[in-house]
């Protein structure tokens, strides 16, 4: 009898012994319960901020969505910040008759309100404002243009910046003044880095395009003006 229940012992305790490791890994297992990753944040939306003047800001366009500014940030994935003001300028500014405010201030001005939003990209578009004061002080007007990019890329060193030179309606033929204007552009926005898209060369408007005022472009122009920069873009 005795012999029996020593043989039996050892079996015993051994069963406890693989019991109590079983039920200890179960509770190792409920106080550390399995991380899950964290959920893929989606990437930040590029910033994209547009100075120029009424064509910028939507004249023209039958709905805000069909401007060119808008066309070309939804092609492009970027949030806008739309700085455009009517009758402005690198040089000119404007007012009530002009953007509907008692002033609007010129590009060169304009570049602190676009610095403020911390953009990845900024499109500065326009000039046709400017071709008066340009035949009667092209120094002045050109020392608008050197600045007014000379000071974006100062205030945004690691931005993208994109010249889009003037537009000019199918009524009015490009000539000497556009295109030296345009060229002076050019000129300025790659001195500082950044890249120029020309709507004169070639032309891009057809007179079905111009609105009764002859001096903007209804949606068919702002889509002729978005497609002219993407194309630009894509290359």
């Amino acid at each position: 009898m005795n012999s029996s229940r020593a043989t039996r012992a050892p079996r015993l305790r051994r069963g406890l012994v693989v019991l109590a490791v079983t039920a200890g890994l179960g509770l190792s297992g409920c106080a550390s319960p399995a991380v899950s990753a964290p959920a893929p944040t989606k990437a930040t939306q590029p910033i994209a901020v547009f100075i120029g003047d009424s064509y910028t800001s939507g004249y023209g366009a039958s709905i805000p969505t069909l401007a060119w500014a808008s066309l070309v940030a939804s092609g492009e994935g970027w949030k806008a910040v739309n700085l455009g003001r009517g009758g402005t300028g690198y040089l000119a500014t404007s007012g009530l008759n002009g953007c509907g405010k008692e002033y609007c201030p010129n590009y060169q001005e304009m570049v602190a309100e676009a610095v403020k939003n911390r953009p990845d990209v900024v499109v500065v578009a326009g000039g046709q404002n400017d071709f008066t004061a340009f035949t009667e002080d092209p120094d002045a007007t050109r020392a608008a243009i050197e600045a007014t990019y000379d000071s974006l890329r100062e205030g945004l060193p690691d931005a993208r910046i994109i010249a889009v030179g003037p537009s000019i309606p199918a009524a009015r033929a490009a000539g000497p003044t556009s295109t030296t204007f345009d060229a002076l552009v050019k000129e300025a926005a790659e001195s500082v880095g950044g890249s120029h898209i020309s709507l004169i060369d070639p032309p891009i408007f057809t007179a079905a395009m111009i609105l009764p005022d002859a001096a903007h472009v209804n949606d068919e122009g702002h889509a002729a003006i978005a497609a002219r920069i993407e194309e630009a873009l894509a290359d």
